[in-house]
């Protein structure tokens, strides 16, 4: 008999049919999530699970599940919608994929820093709404907004992607800080100046971009004390995970101006973000997309396929977090 395997979601075609040359595999054909109860349901029915972040593989899940699945491949670097220490205690296999994203969240990262110092939002929705008309605008105030350039860039979290945006802001002329659990390399730091302290770093910040994971240490990190050093001309940035944020601090310091605008590309509890984001014109939002390109997803789904195979050809795994 096959090995089951249940795909969750849509993947790329290559790294479906590479796992259907192999396994008897289940795709989620009309590419909409699985409601949490089926999905356990069917979790006891397969050897293994391709999953996304839209997923939801709690502590409940893993207590309701028996003795047959014994792998679950996340397509994403962050696997915070998985219980880790339950799936450990059932000897479930949890992977992710990292690094094949590094270069496209941080692409993504410098759009919205763009994107939020030079307004391009309120600019965008001018001119579809048909509402630019004014031939002989005010120079001094029309649409100006703040240079990227030469400005002084405060990264929370110097992993991969931190360094990514780190080498890559260098072309802007950006002076780069960083705040991290501990100080890296001077390779590493591509010249950037370390901050034991956030609160030390966050007062010399024109720009703050956050880069951490999801953890328990993460939560709210930029919260309204956080937020209360900043300069009223700095602009932040998330690309990491919207529970990094204090949503009711963030709201009231754009609101309020305490800060001048934000670019935001992931929220608590999505798809379902706080509608006071939507409201405001300072603040440039995305839909989770920092990994969304061609090249990117088709390498994410590879992976998650590869490890699915590595694990029942009794290989090391290529990405394994438990």
């Amino acid at each position: 008999m096959k090995t089951k395997i249940l795909i969750t979601r849509k993947i790329s075609d290559v790294a479906e049919e590479k796992l259907k040359s192999r396994f008897d595999v289940t795709l989620n054909l009309e590419d909409i999530p699985i409601p949490y109860e089926e999905l356990i349901n069917k979790a006891n029915e397969y050897d293994g699970i391709v999953s996304t972040s839209w997923d939801k593989l709690d502590e409940n899940f893993f207590n309701n599940i028996k003795d047959k699945l014994k792998i679950v491949a996340q397509v994403g670097v962050g696997y915070d919608n998985i219980a880790i220490s339950s799936a450990k205690e059932k000897k479930i296999k949890v992977t992710n994929s990292p690094n094949v994203l590094n270069d496209a969240v941080a692409e993504i990262t410098i759009f919205l820093m763009l994107a939020a110092a030079r307004r391009a939002g309120e600019g965008f929705n001018l001119v579809k709404s048909g509402n630019w008309k004014n031939q002989k605008p005010d120079i001094t105030k029309f649409m100006v907004g703040h240079a990227v350039t030469g400005k002084t860039l405060g990264i929370i979290g110097m992993g991969r992607i931190g360094r990514i945006v780190a080498k890559r802001v260098q072309s802007f002329g950006m002076k780069v800080i960083y705040f991290n659990r501990n100080k890296l390399s001077n390779e590493l730091e591509y010249g950037a100046k370390y901050y034991s302290d956030l609160k030390s770093m966050m007062p010399e910040c024109d720009f703050v971009s956050i880069h951490t994971p999801a953890t328990a240490e993460t939560k709210n990190i930029l919260n309204a004390s956080a937020i209360s050093l900043l300069p009223e001309h700095s602009i932040v940035i998330n690309t990491s995970r919207g529970s990094t944020v204090d949503d009711d601090a963030l709201i009231d310091a754009l609101k309020n101006k305490k800060i001048y605008a934000a670019g935001l590309d992931v929220f608590n509890n999505e798809p379902n973000l706080d509608k006071r984001y939507l409201d405001l014109e300072n603040c440039f939002v995305l839909p989770h997309i920092g990994s969304a390109t061609h090249d990117t997803r088709e390498a994410m789904s590879m992976m998650a396929a590869d490890n699915i195979e590595c694990f029942f050809d009794k290989k090391k795994l290529l990405s394994e977090v438990v």
